[in-house]
């Protein structure tokens, strides 16, 4: 008996390349993985994180890919979503400079921007001071911003002359003229930039269902990063990916996803601590209740 299961994604907003943070259920549909589990599968694009909640909270979908700080979210506001995994427990940002900028020292007297959540509460300061021996706000401005994309857009405007960014923002802008600083350390992104979100009634009716789905995930994942060339092919057709962009897809963020699926509790805790505001919930009382058993890591 084949199980019908219906999975939405969404695009990294501002991307003309429509880039798709997990693209690896389009292969195993491709290569008929999900059937081999018993299962088929519908991938589907759905812009917007609130819309993509609402589908599964209706019964359209029964899976959502979604940022991890919005899934959290969900569930404090109604108690009513459950992570069945994670595809990415972090991805450290680049930095991305314009192309005059050779190395973090050449940042002296410029403006460096970030997503607001992100300047808050990673070492920028620290970074900047053991890698060009340059003070925050004396030597360098640091512009907060209210999303990744706004970070991005004031760069290939020229408003900026540096912005730290979500790995696919930092290769588009690479294509637009400007420079990466390898020398950068790895400041990490938003914990759990990808998880597998549903709801607690669709677990509780469709345990069994939605655990197929999982492992089927899990090998879907491990064959993208195994097949280096697939990978490259599907982002070129499927989203429009020049053969630059798509090779640093492949090269430098793919790497990234976990085909474990486990929930980092480390990255967990940072999450929470981002999105909880005083404390006033533990990571470990929120993943009693959030995570579903089996899928919490080490």
């Amino acid at each position: 008996m084949t199980v019908s299961l219906r999975v939405l994604y969404g695009y990294l907003e501002g991307l003309e390349g429509k880039f798709a943070r997990e693209p690896s259920g389009h292969l195993s549909l491709e290569t008929g993985l999900f059937r081999r589990h018993g299962l088929e599968v519908s991938w589907e694009h759905v812009q917007g994180t609130e819309e993509r909640y609402r589908r599964v909270v209706r019964g359209e979908a029964e899976v959502s890919l979604v940022v991890g700080r919005a899934a959290l979210r969900h569930f404090l506001a109604s108690r009513a979503t459950r992570l069945i995994g994670c595809a990415m427990n972090s991805c450290p940002y680049t930095l991305s400079v314009s192309r005059e900028i050779e190395s973090p020292a050449e940042l002296r007297g410029r403006v460096l921007a970030c997503r607001e959540e992100i300047g808050r509460a990673a070492p920028v300061a620290e970074a900047l001071r053991e890698t060009a021996g340059l003070q925050l706000g004396t030597d360098v401005t640091l512009l907060l911003v209210e999303s990744d994309r706004a970070a991005c857009e004031r760069l290939l405007e020229g408003r900026v002359d540096a912005a730290l960014l979500p790995r696919p923002y930092g290769f588009f802008a690479a294509e637009n003229g400007f420079r990466r600083l390898a020398e950068w350390p790895e400041i990490v992104d938003d914990p759990l930039p990808i998880a597998l979100e549903t709801t607690e009634r669709l677990w509780r009716e469709r345990s069994r269902d939605l655990s197929l789905f999982v492992a089927a995930e899990r090998e879907g994942i491990a064959y993208l990063k195994n097949h280096p060339d697939q990978a490259r092919s599907l982002l070129m057709r499927r989203f429009g990916h020049s053969p630059a962009v798509a090779a640093e897809t492949v090269a430098d963020y793919l790497i990234w996803l976990d085909e474990n699926l486990r929930v980092d509790f480390q990255r967990l805790g940072k999450l929470v601590s981002q999105v909880v505001p005083h404390g006033r919930e533990s990571a470990g009382r929120i993943a009693a209740e959030w995570v579903v058993p089996g899928a919490l890591g080490a």
